[in-house]
């Protein structure tokens, strides 16, 4: 297994490598802010339902704007397109951390998933291109992993970081200035992260004519992959919006969890989804690409409900990461299964149009899990999340099974001509 990734590593291109990289640090800022962010929202004295609407608004505005980035994209191509976006998302989390109006906080986050976007859409579409066959399970894998272990990190500094602003500046843990802080920190990691990109070079070549918006739309919108594709996003982007963004919020005031235990909970939980990652390869040799994915989806829902159920931090906590674990562990699966079940023309397309169906099923049901939670309903979002992800689970394997099987047999085939 070890020597298999080493190889593939080996055999990464420089533009591979400098994405995972950006990867990287990407995720270390997010791992630190997001589990501070929205606690601090709560410490500005708003409470689930507000939180939950900017937390739509940024999946509405990512949502909406992913289909037109990734036209964007094809035309200007990947760099330029990255470098932009990541300066203006700093410059936007900046505002974020300064400006508590409600006002300013609604508009910044809509700004805020807007300038997400391009990274978000162009992820699996360069990976795809900058691979090989033989490598390309591989980098999808190494890409999560690594996303998973700085988000680990990240979260465990962005945990523990309110009291080391305690034992420094004097200022309480649990302030309004120490999350403050927290997110200053998050954010010079962000700024750090753009560097890598400057080493991309732009592979495609960069389109000169727009295509026919039109047509591409009807084409997209006839293909059953697609709509299956989408079908599958909107029903885990219901299931996760209920509860994802809340977890923090769950562990702190239902289990009276310490920033400090919610980092060390989180971080253990993606440190889980690393090991599950680096394992799904193997797992997918012996049972295929299709039923990996909808083994795990099915495997995470008794550990969704143990959560919802327990009162004990330590029970919580083990069934949190063990969801964590199946729930994520074969999205590199998944991604790249589905851009090579398309046309590689349509593979920033179909990324941005399942991404856009995943974040606005979030931020519809964000909205509405907010709304529950402020009024005290724990319990009821978490039962909906365990039937979306149920329904998932089996429409993945209804739909796809049969495409695997197609995909194989291509592919041995070219394999073969190529011989």
């Amino acid at each position: 297994m070890t020597n298999n990734y080493y190889q593939a590593l080996n055999n990464f291109s420089t533009n591979a490598r400098m994405y995972l990289a950006f990867n990287f640090l990407t995720s270390l800022y997010v791992g630190m802010a997001s589990v501070i962010f929205n606690l601090y929202i709560i410490k500005l004295g708003y409470n689930e339902q507000f939180l939950g609407l900017i937390i739509s608004a940024t999946m509405i505005a990512t949502g909406v704007f992913a289909f037109p980035a990734a036209q964007v994209c094809d035309r200007i191509g990947s760099k330029k397109c990255l470098l932009v976006s990541c300066i203006l998302s700093s410059v936007v989390s900046f505002l974020l951390y300064v400006l508590t109006g409600q006002g300013w906080l609604l508009v910044l986050s809509l700004l805020s998933g807007i300038v997400s976007t391009v990274p978000t859409i162009i992820a699996a579409p360069f990976m795809v291109e900058n691979s090989t066959p033989e490598d390309r399970i591989y980098l999808f894998s190494f890409n999560f992993a690594l996303f998973v272990l700085a988000t680990v990190l990240g979260m465990a500094i962005g945990g523990y970081l309110p009291q080391v602003w305690s034992s420094i500046f004097g200022v309480d843990g649990g302030s309004i200035l120490s999350f403050r802080y927290t997110l200053y920190a998050s954010l010079a990691v962000s700024v750090i992260s753009i560097v890598p990109l400057f080493f991309l070079r732009e592979k495609k070549r960069v389109c000169i004519d727009a295509p026919d918006l039109g047509m591409m739309l009807r084409e997209l919108a006839g293909s059953k992959v697609v709509k299956r594709l989408v079908t599958i996003s909107c029903l885990i982007g219901l299931g996760a919006g209920l509860i994802v963004p809340f977890f923090n919020v769950y562990f702190s005031k239902m289990l009276s969890a310490s920033t400090g235990q919610i980092g060390l909970i989180f971080a253990l939980a993606q440190a889980s989804m690393a090991v599950g990652a680096m394992a799904v390869p193997f797992m997918v040799s012996r049972i295929g690409r299709v039923r990996t994915v909808s083994l795990t989806y099915l495997i995470s829902i008794p550990f969704l409900i143990v959560l919802a159920v327990s009162t004990n931090l330590y029970v919580a906590g083990a069934a949190y990461i063990l969801r964590m674990l199946f729930m994520n562990m074969s999205v590199p699966i998944s991604n790249s299964f589905s851009m090579e079940i398309v046309h590689s023309e349509e593979m920033a397309s179909v990324s941005s149009l399942t991404s856009m169906g995943s974040y606005i099923s979030i931020a519809v049901s964000s909205f509405i899990a907010g709304i529950l939670m402020s009024y005290g309903s724990y319990l009821l979002p978490y039962a909906a999340t365990c039937l979306f992800y149920l329904a998932a689970s089996v429409l993945y394997f209804k739909f796809f099974h049969r495409y695997e099987e197609k995909h194989m047999e291509h592919t041995h085939a070219e394999a073969a001509a190529g011989q």
